[in-house]
């Protein structure tokens, strides 16, 4: 009686781990073809993506002190792509400068040699290893690793948010600008960075979904919010053309693999069925858990110390505000000892400046701005302005001028700007609507300007 009720009982866990991909062992039913040759390609292609991960800084690496190995690892893959992109594509000159942007040449280039080496590694793979019919062992590292990818980039940039430092305030020189000459993806940030509710709220989402990808036990609902918020960012990104619409299409592919193994069972629950719940996880010999512990501790606390390390300086930045910061509007404007009138056609004269805390825009009476890296010393009382035009061989452009705050509201200048003594009078400009009008709860009628 015991041995058939045994026997039945292991028959309906076979054909239970026959149906369902992510408790499938060595022992149980072997894959399909076309699943063993897609996971292949699929891990070939996911560790030329992610490579040298975990090396390197966030959000691309977690183990600290690790860009120097990360930057020798890759220059092989950053040869091979510029190889490719000449003897095969006739390309003779591709920029590797990094720009900020995930949707250089480049990157296009790089993607299509993964593509290409995953396919031709998949075709050996199968051939030599055409006896295996699954790989449980390996699927599951590849997704433990791939977790901790996904979750330790959500982390980044959604602190990021809540920190404003992905969507700053809005500063004196970007309220200035007209909107019909804000670029999309100004725009967006335009937008982003208005509400400071809102971003931290976009950046909570990101960090809850990240965090809950670091445990097995949370990986689905954590799978879930991610797929949820990086749909919607690949959505911005492309219909405002932001240039990070690869590396966002990466990461909404990865969540989504990340929750494919539960998917049956989320659609099951979905349609009001009745779905068994999941096998505990095979348990190893107490030592190898405990070094299994250890090593989760371990990666933990180096995601914690580069999240750190990697935001605590753009804080600092963004925590710095000089007596400068704001829009100066020009009361009078002396080159050369001539005075300058207020003439809309006068190219010459200053209309205003702008100033937040790197940048300074000066807008001269015939429209347009002239931007460039500002520097106060305020205990010198200089300032130090670099027009965005002065490349390293024009490096004497950089110009410093002297500055005196009369009165609170008084800023007095004196220096030479391209070749010509100023002497300018400024008092600051009241806050636009923008930043001034605020939340309402009622409002009798619609308020839009």
């Amino acid at each position: 009686m015991g041995c058939g009720t045994d026997a039945k009982a292991l028959q309906n866990f076979l054909e239970f781990a026959g149906k369902h991909s992510y408790v499938v062992r060595m022992g149980s039913p072997g894959w399909s073809f076309k699943r063993r040759v897609g996971f292949r390609f699929g891990i070939l292609a996911g560790v030329l993506w992610v490579f040298p991960f975990p090396l390197g800084p966030l959000p691309y690496g977690i183990i600290p002190k690790t860009e120097w190995l990360a930057e020798l690892l890759s220059k092989p893959g950053d040869w091979l792509v510029s190889w490719f992109a000449r003897n095969a594509l006739g390309i003779a000159e591709l920029s590797t400068i990094t720009t900020g942007s995930s949707d250089r040449l480049w990157n296009y280039i790089h993607l299509l040699v993964i593509l290409l080496l995953a396919t031709l590694g998949a075709i050996v793979w199968s051939i030599v290893d055409r006896r295996r019919m699954s790989y449980p062992r390996l699927a599951d590292g590849a997704w433990t690793v791939l977790r901790y990818y996904v979750a330790s980039t959500m982390l980044y940039y959604g602190i990021g948010k809540i920190l404003k430092l992905q969507f700053p305030d809005l500063t004196p020189g970007w309220l200035d600008r007209r909107v019909g000459e804000m670029s999309p993806m100004g725009f967006l940030w335009t937008f982003m960075g208005y509400s400071v509710p809102y971003t931290m709220f976009a950046g909570a989402i990101e960090v809850i979904g990240g965090g809950l990808l670091l445990w097995r036990r949370t990986t689905t609902i954590g799978s879930l919010i991610v797929v949820a918020t990086m749909t919607n960012v690949v959505m911005l990104d492309l219909c405002y053309d932001v240039s990070a619409k690869l590396y966002a299409l990466q990461l909404l592919i990865m969540a989504i693999v990340i929750a494919l193994p539960h998917a049956r069972r989320m659609i099951a629950a979905a349609l009001g069925r009745a779905i068994p719940g999941i096998p505990a996880r095979a348990r190893m010999s107490p030592q190898v858990e405990r070094a299994r512990q250890i090593a989760k501790f371990a990666m933990l606390c180096a995601i914690a110390y580069n999240l750190c390390v990697s935001l605590r300086d753009q804080v600092r930045q963004i925590s710095l505000i000089h007596e400068l910061y704001g829009t100066w509007l020009v009361d009078s404007f002396v080159a050369d000892g001539v005075e300058h009138p207020p003439l809309i056609t006068d190219p010459d004269r200053w209309r205003g400046i702008s100033a937040n805390r790197t940048r300074l825009w000066l807008s001269p009476m015939t429209g347009g701005q002239e931007g460039g890296g500002l520097q106060v010393d305020v205990k010198d009382r200089t300032i130090t302005f670099a027009p965005d035009a002065a490349g390293t061989e024009n490096a004497a452009r950089t110009e410093t001028w002297n500055y005196m705050l009369e009165v609170p509201d008084r800023l007095v200048i004196d220096g030479v700007h391209r070749g010509r003594h100023l002497h300018v009078t400024l008092h600051p400009e009241a806050p636009p609507l923008l930043v001034t009008r605020g939340f309402h709860w009622i409002n009798e009628r619609p308020f839009m300007r």
